[in-house]
């Protein structure tokens, strides 16, 4: 009987080895690629969501002015007299500064003496009460502001719109910080319609990517509206 010799063959372990090696670096950029498109998908979804706040606040505002005479608006420099905070249940309440400072600030709001300013107060032709927009910084860390809204009902003095105890609307998401909002008289005409230019910039608090990607940070607003509540009614 012939001895039968079987030959086994398999893979040398130098061979497993570049194996390994060759299948870890796949893997490495596979996992690297997949981590870009995540953090890229991630940055366009903070993207949007400070395009559509800043078209909600933009849209707001226009309706708002829009809808009133030049005599129901005005306008005040109140970002040096009060700040955000919150309260102990967590709402959002107005944090006042030194009283003088404040009645100062609201001595006057003409539009046509403050030019400028970050708070915008409006009454709707046809209704009794106004709805101010204001911008102001956060309390504790002044590098953030928050675009708000609150409505009075038959306001008298006008320091009391934005009062402690007012019932603030954050007008953007806490995601998206607002960098700047700002509102300019424009004398146009007979003064019987006038313009605002509206400035405002919005910028995402979550940005996985760098900021040397190739894709701008901040959205940046600039709206002209005219008061049209006598042309339209």
């Amino acid at each position: 009987m012939r001895d039968i010799k079987r030959k086994y063959e398999g893979f040398s372990f130098v061979e497993m080895l570049l194996t390994i090696l060759l299948l870890g670096i796949i893997m490495l950029i596979v996992a690297t690629t997949m981590n870009t498109v995540i953090k890229v998908s991630n940055t366009s979804n903070s993207k949007n969501l400070a395009r559509n706040d800043m078209n909600y606040i933009m849209d707001i505002v226009n309706r708002t002015i829009t809808n009133a005479d030049l005599g129901n608006i005005l306008l005040f420099k109140s970002d040096t007299v009060r700040t955000l905070g919150v309260d102990n249940y967590g709402q959002l309440r107005i944090v006042q500064g030194d009283t003088n400072a404040i009645d100062t600030a609201y001595a006057n709001g003409t539009p046509s003496t403050v030019l400028e300013g970050n708070e915008i107060q409006v009454k709707l032709y046809g209704y009794s009460y106004w709805t101010c927009i204001g911008y102001f910084r956060d309390n504790t860390n002044p590098s953030y502001g928050y675009i708000v809204k609150t409505t009075s009902s038959n306001l008298v003095n006008h320091k009391e719109c934005f009062s402690a105890t007012a019932v603030v609307t954050l007008l953007h998401s806490f995601m998206v910080d607002a960098s700047n909002f700002s509102v300019k008289y424009v004398e146009v005409g007979d003064g019987t319609n006038s313009m605002f230019i509206v400035d405002s910039t919005l910028r995402p608090l979550y940005w996985p990517v760098s900021d040397t990607f190739p894709v701008k940070r901040d959205v940046v607003r600039q709206i002209v509206i005219s008061t049209q509540a006598l042309t339209w009614y």
